[in-house]
């Protein structure tokens, strides 16, 4: 008997292989996941599943987009070879008929549990095979919609020269292939959005127009009236003519209706879960969109050929020529509704071309590759277009050889395909719920004015009042300390976003983490970033309501004043609305204005100290009488300059909006925006400071606005700047509290992800921030406490400290003695201006009555 492998006392498998078993297992593990990482990337570039946002409405107007398009000013020439019985019948018949199909299509996304079918191919792979499926769909796929959109080149080039000829007849006619170019050339610039949503604005104005020329093209025939010596008989002068016009009257039927070619796609973008699949807006979107179908086709069909009769055009606009006006519209109205049923169509094709040379021909996914590849498309069609200008033979052919399978029977022979991890869906959908991680486009300017907006806060408006505490020499050191400081430590927060090659800390807790272990290092970060983020957001509160209070005081001097409170409870008021925009970026275009508008009040607080002039008796001497007054005041300034650099508590946070990829890491675009941000604190904060402590001395108040009275109109205008800033800027502090907030919820405590939660949590972290700054309103105090109790530990050394961890810089190195010196001086500033604030706010309490 030969020698048996040891084995564990407690299994049957040898010892050897087991441990070979777990030795693999990392590494195959590590595998699969790059496999993911890299498949979630491409996904989240791809046209079809990159955004999964859109509401039902959407599902109607792109639906009416893709279904109501050229095809419906062919249906009175398909009425006039089809005859008003088989007429009425095949148009009634193959709505009903496509309706059914197209509810089987809805009902087939996502009938595998865990699965979505966004493209129609994948459908057919399911229900047929991987490779036998793939050449069922996608070649009649490609014909319907390459087809669709060469025929709108056709037909918006022809609108065109039809609005020329009728503007301006009597000059000498111009070719159709300029029109068909000129018509291209606005593909040229729309093929490169994105996505499906990101074309939403276009297919709704397309879906408008559609219904719009289609209401003139039967009113004004109707107003044409019955044409002389009308008839209804066929045209065709042979029995085999009559029937071969007969068979291109059913392919303009059936090109008419061609929207089930896009219809997995525009279910796409609608989110789902297992609680509320996408099928039911999508079908709500797709009843009215028919309701929409039914309005435009059958008016137009029916009026038209009984009109016309058989001596209708095969586009029923050219048919009409009077009123001219109208019917210049009405193609103005197909040019406008083309430009949007062509990218609607052309972008399944481009999700399949940019599939095709990312997955398969490994190319990477870059501008670069999209710019190429979709104008190469435009280009193509544009060409066919020119070359083959024949609209009525063109619908025939395409409606016939290709829509009539996709659109009328191919659908009940599809079933749906095999699952997927759920529990790698499910993240996905969190972290494409999630606001820090739902949206990752964002240019390096974004990153600019984000950190203005983080940066440049109502803080700026406290500087000389911290320098009347600090005195010149002190306060001068520490404010330009201060800035050199913190955008060192900014820097090294943005080189750490990426440390790790193929993971982001898109949080700062997740950095933290990363340093200190799991549990520790959201004690450690969790709770100060807690502090500084809601603690801004009260302060805002504060300062929102006191810039509205002295804007009413400045305007009706002779009025009673108004309660604070009043005033906080009005600035909340817009929080309450725009707390419910989902991510960073929703919120760009007000932290944008908020920026300006930082930039705007800065400028006015400067420039009115110059017009005012140095005061009569300035001082700029202490101004406590004691010295332990002085030193609590000393403190309380150094919290006021700590609150005014604060803009590190949202950096990463920022940064994880913008794209990045191993070859464009996110660190080089959002280095360059807070290069640009830093020179613009420095703008604001150094003239502030220094003319406002200048002009004043030691009795300039904690917001230079309040010891501005003159002239009214700045100090009115300045103040509202203030107003707009502060919403903006508490949005963009708020953000990663409500991403905190929903982060333990809908993982932690796995509440769904849904619209009602987000409501319900943002309303009431936004009454709370109201309340306490109701309750609280001491502004120069709040700045001081919160300034040295939170923000130093974020803003001054805890970047520090983890770097040393990470990084590991070599002991007494020119890295690791700055390091040091900039903890040592963030924990004394962390220590001593808490005390100078806490003192500051019991002081105001003495004679603060609540809610007054």
């Amino acid at each position: 008997m030969g020698v048996q492998a040891p084995t564990d006392q407690n299994s049957s498998v040898p010892v050897s292989s087991n441990k070979s078993q777990i030795d693999e297992r990392p590494e195959k593990q590590s595998q699969i996941d790059e496999q993911l990482k890299r498949q979630k990337e491409i996904d989240d570039w791809l046209p079809i599943t990159s955004s999964r946002n859109a509401k039902w409405w959407y599902s109607a107007f792109h639906n009416v987009t893709a279904m109501v398009g050229a095809g419906v000013l062919s249906l009175p020439y398909a009425m006039s070879n089809l005859g008003w019985g088989p007429g009425t019948v095949i148009l009634v018949l193959s709505w009903v008929i496509t309706l059914f199909t197209l509810w089987q299509m809805v009902e087939m996304h996502e009938m595998v549990p865990g699965k979505r079918f966004d493209r129609y191919h994948e459908l057919g792979q399911h229900a047929f095979g991987e490779k036998l499926g793939l050449w069922i769909v996608v070649p009649q796929q490609l014909i319907c919609e390459v087809g669709v959109d060469i025929v709108y080149m056709v037909t918006g080039g022809k609108s065109l020269q039809k609005i020329h000829k009728i503007a301006r007849k009597d000059k000498d006619p111009i070719k159709l292939t300029y029109f068909i170019m000129i018509f291209a050339s606005a593909h040229f610039v729309l093929a490169h959005l994105p996505n499906f949503n990101s074309i939403s604005g276009v297919s709704l104005a397309a879906a408008v127009m559609s219904l719009s020329y289609s209401t003139i093209a039967w009113t004004a025939s109707v107003h044409k009236g019955v044409q002389p010596d009308v008839e209804y008989g066929y045209i065709a002068p042979s029995t085999s003519g009559t029937v071969l016009n007969f068979f291109t009257a059913l392919g303009d039927v059936a090109f008419a209706y061609a929207g089930h070619n896009v219809v997995l796609e525009i279910q796409a973008t609608i989110p789902s879960s297992p609680e509320k699949p996408s099928k039911k807006p999508m079908w709500r979107g797709v009843v009215i969109a028919y309701i929409v179908v039914a309005l435009c086709y059958f008016p137009v069909a029916f009026i038209g050929y009984y009109i016309f009769g058989n001596k209708v055009e095969d586009n029923i606009l050219i048919s009409l020529e009077k009123p001219e006006w109208l019917i210049i519209t009405a193609n103005m109205f197909v040019v406008i509704h083309v430009i949007g049923s062509y990218q609607l169509y052309a972008m399944p094709v481009f999700d399949m071309i940019e599939t095709l040379l990312v997955k398969k021909l490994r190319f990477r996914p870059t501008t670069m590759l999209r710019f190429i590849s979709r104008n190469t498309y435009v280009a193509f069609t544009m060409f066919v277009g020119i070359t083959f200008p024949f609209f009525g033979g063109l619908l025939g052919f395409f409606g016939g050889f290709a829509f009539s399978p996709t659109t009328y029977f191919l659908d009940e022979q599809l079933e749906k395909q095999s699952q997927i991890d759920e529990q790698l869906k499910r993240q996905k959908e969190i972290d494409d719920w999630l606001p820090i991680t739902s949206s990752r486009n964002a240019k390096w300017w974004y990153s600019a004015f984000h950190n203005v907006n983080a940066m440049v806060g109502a803080g700026v408006l406290s500087l000389p009042f911290a320098m009347s505490n600090l005195g010149w020499g002190p306060g001068i050191v520490i404010l330009v300390l201060s800035w050199v400081i913190t955008l060192f430590t900014l820097w090294q927060m943005v080189e750490m976003h990426e440390m790790v090659p193929g993971k982001r800390f898109d949080r700062y807790h997740e950095l933290g983490q990363h340093a200190f272990g799991e549990k520790l290092g959201l004690w450690i970060v969790v709770p100060q970033q807690l502090i500084c983020e809601v603690g801004v957001d009260i302060v805002y509160m504060v300062t929102g309501g006191k810039s509205l209070q002295k804007i009413h005081i400045i305007a009706r001097k002779d009025k009673d004043p108004i309660k604070l409170t009043y005033f906080i409870m009005i600035f909340a008021s817009a929080q309450f609305v725009l707390s419910h925009l989902p991510n960073f970026n929703s919120i760009s275009g007000i932290s944008l204005a908020a920026a300006v508008m930082s930039l705007s009040y800065s400028t006015i607080a400067c420039t009115a100290s110059v017009h005012k002039g140095v005061q009569p008796g300035v001082e700029y001497g202490y101004l406590a009488q004691s010295t332990s007054g002085t030193a609590f005041n000393f403190f309380t300034a150094l919290g006021d300059i700590a609150f005014a650099y604060s803009g590190h508590n949202v950096v990463l946070e920022i940064q994880a909006i913008i794209p990045s990829s191993p070859e464009k890491l996110s660190k080089k675009p959002m280095w360059r925006g807070v290069v640009i941000a830093y020179i613009v604190v420095a703008l604001c904060y150094f003239p502030v400071a220094f003319i406002g402590y200048y002009t004043f001395g030691n009795k300039v108040d904690d917001n230079i606005l309040i010891s501005l009275e003159k002239p009214e109109w700045l100090i009115i205008t300045a103040n509202m700047f203030v107003v707009i800033h502060v919403i903006g800027g508490y949005q963009l502090f708020a953000m990663p509290v409500f991403d905190m907030i929903e982060s333990l919820l809908v993982k932690k405590l796995h509440f769904r992800p849904t619209t009602r939660l987000r409501f319900i949590t943002r309303n009431t972290y936004v009454a709370f921030t109201m309340l306490v700054g109701i309750t609280f309103p001491f502004f120069g105090g709040l700045l001081g406490f919160f300034g040295g109790f939170a923000f130093s530990p974020t803003t001054y050394f805890l970047p520090c400290v983890i770097w040393l961890i990470i990084k590991k810089p070599r002991k007494f190195s020119l890295s690791w003695f700055v390091n040091w010196i900039c903890i040592t001086l963030g924990v004394l500033l962390m220590i001593l201006s808490p005390i100078g604030g806490l003192r500051n706010i019991i002081l105001q309490a003495k004679n603060y009555k609540f809610y007054d």
